[in-house]
């Protein structure tokens, strides 16, 4: 039976994969940061992945809210974010900082400014990682930070067309990728600047950005449809995936490296989109494969508490205590999920992209999956 093409796959309510391929980022995050590296997708993929996935997505819902009405509500989107991020990541702040404060880790005093004000990845940038609780939230400031500039931006080049908001977000990446390379190799201002700060990894988001306006394109649709045809294309970008982490010039990797993974990974996630409607890849839309996709926010939330807490089970063997971590973060992922986030994403719903006054129909955020 021939699979449907992207064309057909992206008017679906919600789209096939999107959940399988938020799990494959958030345990490979999980893995690497138990000890145990994965073999082609690791934890730089993973927070590349949901990069570029965020950039895809938000950019995509922003689309078809201005195809709809010939403009974005600003307001309507920053509450559904608020609904969306806040929430998880205040509880999981106030919690954090309340446990580092008891058990007497003052390296929790520096990072609390920035932990509050979504600032943790241009601390981690110019001070180092600290070992406080907040240090891996880091990616989270970097899309909190995305979604203040990107919407207004996006509405600006909307008002010059479609091409020139694509053009910009070409550039955008390739400027960035340059400037990420002088940080790293002339001003020497060290791998955590560029690895931390957003202006040195906005090109990642940005082609998600990108991908979102070329699959209103027919002729990107052809070239991914033809990239996704058969089941192992995928193996062979992760391949390249896998080929580009090994290279051992750091040079490349805090330079052109991460720009190049994104594009693989844009790549990656239309495969997966389709292929995930056929049998080989059908497993990306497992109930347990979405559920933990569903629950990746969360998981990466909390997941330095599961993976603690395994490691102090020392009277088990080493392989039982990393299965015990992952199982711990997924537990408190879930709570936090079903006893908080619910609540929250339940109101969401009156705040879609429709006009003021227009009847309640199905949403957009549902046309295409939520939104993490």
């Amino acid at each position: 039976m021939a699979l449907p093409g992207l064309e057909t796959i992206l008017q679906s309510r919600k789209l096939p994969g999107l959940d399988g391929f938020r799990m494959m980022a958030v345990m490979a995050v999980v893995l690497a940061h138990s000890g145990v590296g994965t073999l082609f997708f690791s934890s730089r993929h993973g927070v590349a992945g949901f990069f570029v996935l965020s950039g895809f997505l938000i950019t995509w819902l922003l689309l078809k809210e201005h195809e709809k009405n010939g403009d974005i509500s600003l307001k309507n989107f920053y509450i559904r974010r608020s609904l969306r991020i806040f929430p998880a990541y205040y509880a999981f702040i106030a919690v954090s900082i309340s446990w580092d404060l008891f058990r007497g880790n003052d390296d929790i005093r520096e990072v609390i400014f920035p932990g509050l004000f979504y600032l943790i990845n241009y601390h981690n940038a110019l001070e180092g990682h600290s070992s406080s609780s907040l240090a891996h939230l880091w990616s989270l400031a970097i899309e909190e930070q995305f979604y203040l500039i990107w919407p207004a931006i996006f509405l600006l080049l909307m008002k010059r067309g479609k091409n020139t908001a694509l053009t910009f977000l070409i550039s955008a990446s390739l400027v960035v990728m340059i400037w990420r390379s002088i940080t790293y190799s002339v001003l020497d201002w060290g791998s955590s600047y560029a690895y931390n700060a957003f202006d040195t990894r906005f090109d990642n988001l940005a082609i998600g950005c990108a991908l979102a306006f070329l699959m209103e394109r027919e002729r990107a649709i052809k070239l991914l449809n033809a990239l996704s045809s058969q089941f192992w294309m995928p193996i062979a970008t992760f391949a390249l995936l896998f080929l580009s982490r090994q290279l051992s010039d750091t040079h490349y990797a805090y330079g052109p490296g991460f720009t190049i993974d994104a594009l693989l990974l844009a790549i990656l996630l239309m495969q997966l989109v389709r292929l995930s409607t056929g049998r080989f890849w059908g497993w990306l839309n497992h109930p347990y494969a979405v559920y933990l996709g569903v629950i990746s926010y969360p998981i990466y939330l909390w997941h330095m508490w599961g993976v603690q807490a395994g490691q102090k089970l020392n009277f088990l063997p080493e392989s039982v205590q990393l299965m015990a971590g992952v199982v711990i973060s997924c537990c408190l992922a879930a709570g936090s999920y079903h006893l908080l986030e619910k609540r929250f994403l339940a109101l969401k719903g009156r705040y879609e992209g429709r006009r003021e006054g227009e009847a309640t129909g199905a949403s957009v955020s549902e046309t295409i999956g939520v939104v993490k």
